[in-house]
């Protein structure tokens, strides 16, 4: 469900789940906002009010459901992939099911592996995303995921894809990277597969 405004969400969203899901997305839009000064200004970026803006500016929520699978080894709830957004925020219950894949280059014993993202309750899983990982010059790394079912319970997970306003133009910051090396991620595309 992709938000645009209060009154087109009223009106097409679905009623069971409408006014939960409003809250939800109004109250975590602060708590992004907050997450993104924060990473961005752990590389030296200083962005003002307007600009934070257009990084998160769209938002949307999915509400997935993951039916139980007797052999769940022999299906996926959902592929490998990137989020192509700047930050995904995800809450999940209790069943678990989200798996990451360790990167290559990460000084951790289980390179190149996927492990699973245990639920804890309460608890916020946030995934950096595409646009980050750019925006950053690659200081961010978008996180490879994949989602398995499983043969004991259903499986619920409600995401929120926070990313920029697409009327605005993508680019890199340059004054960003004055303090860091070279421009690593020079030009970049969106390919579908």
């Amino acid at each position: 469900m992709a938000y645009t405004n209060d009154d087109e969400a009223l009106q097409q969203w679905p009623v069971e789940c409408r006014d939960v899901a409003l809250q939800y997305l109004k109250t975590s839009h602060e708590m992004v906002r907050k997450l993104l000064e924060a990473l961005l200004g752990n590389i030296g970026a200083e962005l003002d009010d307007s600009k934070i803006d257009g990084f998160i500016g769209k938002k949307m929520v999915n509400m997935n459901f993951y039916l139980t699978c007797t052999n769940p080894e022999l299906t996926i709830g959902v592929r490998h992939h990137f989020d192509m957004d700047t930050l995904t925020i995800l809450l999940q219950d209790g069943i678990g099911g989200l798996y990451i894949k360790v990167p290559q280059d990460v000084n951790m014993e289980k390179k190149g592996e996927w492990i699973e993202i245990p639920p804890i309750f309460g608890a916020l899983i946030i995934n950096i995303s595409d646009m980050l990982q750019i925006w950053s010059n690659g200081r961010y790394k978008s996180a490879e995921h994949i989602v398995h079912t499983t043969s004991t319970k259903s499986r619920v997970s409600i995401p929120i894809f926070a990313t920029h306003n697409q009327h605005k133009r993508l680019h890199h910051y340059p004054k960003w990277w004055r303090k860091m090396e070279q421009l690593v991620i020079n030009n970049f595309c969106f390919q579908i597969t």
